[in-house]
C-alpha cells in the first residue's frame, strides 16, 4: 500500500483562495525576526512575550539552583523560579538573595539580561501600535454589468475609519493562466485600466469600475472563459492615512468565482434629515441585485 504524499516543506504564501508553496526556501531566518514579530496578532505576540518571560526565569532557575547555597533562604526550585522573577524585574522583598559569588554573578547576568530584554519588548509594542495600518472594506464579488451602455467590470471599497486617506491610488490585474506556442502554460498579469484610479481625498466608498472594450484583455469573455482560465482579479489600494501622514496600503483578491455577471451593486446612500446630511449603509456594502436597469453612477 503506497504512503500518502508528504507535505513538503517551504514557505508557505496565500493567494485569495489559493495558496502556494515556495519550495526550497527556509521558513524563518534570524533576518525575518523583526518582520515575524510585526506580523503576528497582539494575542500571538502577547502570548509569545509571556512565553519567553516563564522561560528565561526557569533558565535562571535552573542555574541558580546548580550552585550550593547560591541564594540564601531558598529551598526548593520554586524559590529559586521566584527570586529569578523578582530580580529580572529588579525588585526584590529582602527574604531571599544571592548566597555566594556564584549566586551573584548569575544575578548580574540576569540582571542585565532583563533590561536588554524589557528594552527589547517595550520598543515592539511601541512599533506596532505605532504602525498605521488601513480599514479598508473590499466588495466580497465583484459584477460585470452594463454601464452607459458598455460592459463594465465593477467592485467597490469603503474606508472603515472617520480620517481622510489622502491621493489614494488603485491598481487592478487579471491574472489568468495561458499558454504560449511552443505549448508551455504561463500565469499572465495583465493591467486593467480603471475609469478613476485616484481619489485625492478617500472618505466614503468608491466604485472601482473598469470598461470591458475592445483594448480590454476581458473583451468577449464569458462565465465559462473565467472558469476555464482560473481568471482571478488583485487589486490593491494606497494612499496617506491624514492622522498618521504615513502610507498605508490593502490588498484583496478575487477567484473567478467571485465575478458574477449581469448583476450590480445595491445603492447603499441614503438622505438624511436635511440635504446635507447622507448615510452611508455598509451592512448592504456587499450586497448585489439583478442588472435590469442602467447602473448607477459610482460614488466617492
Amino acid at each position: 500500500m503506497s504512503q500518502p504524499p508528504r507535505r513538503r516543506q517551504g514557505v508557505t504564501v496565500n493567494l485569495g483562495r489559493s495558496e502556494v508553496t515556495k519550495l526550497g526556501v527556509s521558513r524563518f531566518s534570524p533576518h525575518d525576526a523583526f518582520h515575524l514579530i510585526m506580523s503576528l496578532t497582539w494575542t500571538q505576540f502577547f502570548a509569545g512575550a509571556v512565553t519567553v518571560y516563564l522561560l528565561a526565569n526557569l533558565v535562571f532557575a535552573s542555574v541558580y539552583s546548580l550552585g550550593d547555597h547560591a541564594i540564601n533562604n531558598a529551598t526548593r526550585f520554586s524559590d529559586c523560579f521566584f527570586f529569578s522573577v523578582e530580580t529580572m524585574a529588579t525588585v526584590g522583598y529582602g527574604s531571599m538573595s544571592p548566597g555566594s559569588v556564584y549566586g551573584h554573578c548569575v544575578a548580574t547576568v540576569e540582571i542585565i539580561t532583563g533590561m536588554l530584554t524589557m528594552a527589547i519588548i517595550t520598543s515592539l509594542v511601541f512599533a506596532r501600535f505605532s504602525k498605521p495600518t488601513a480599514r479598508i472594506l473590499f466588495s466580497r464579488v465583484a459584477v460585470i454589468a452594463p454601464y452607459n451602455g458598455v460592459p463594465t467590470l465593477m467592485l467597490r471599497v469603503a474606508n472603515q475609519r472617520q480620517s481622510y486617506i489622502l491621493e489614494a491610488a488603485a491598481t487592478l490585474v487579471l491574472v489568468r493562466d495561458e499558454e504560449t506556442a511552443d505549448g508551455h502554460s504561463l500565469t499572465r498579469f495583465h493591467d486593467l485600466k480603471l475609469e478613476r484610479s485616484r481619489s485625492p481625498m478617500f472618505a466614503l466608498s468608491w466604485q472601482i469600475m473598469h470598461r470591458i472594450d475592445e483594448s480590454s484583455p476581458l473583451h468577449g469573455v464569458t462565465t465559462q472563459d473565467i472558469r476555464d482560465g482560473d481568471m482571478r482579479l488583485a487589486v490593491t489600494l494606497s494612499g496617506v492615512d491624514e492622522t498618521f501622514a504615513a502610507g498605508i496600503t490593502a490588498r484583496h483578491s478575487y477567484a473567478h468565482e467571485d465575478i458574477l455577471f449581469e448583476r450590480r451593486f445595491v445603492d447603499i446612500f441614503s438622505e438624511g434629515d436635511h440635504p446635507r446630511h447622507l448615510y452611508v449603509d455598509l451592512g448592504r456594502f456587499h450586497d448585489h441585485e439583478a442588472a435590469l436597469a442602467p447602473d448607477d453612477e459610482a460614488t466617492a
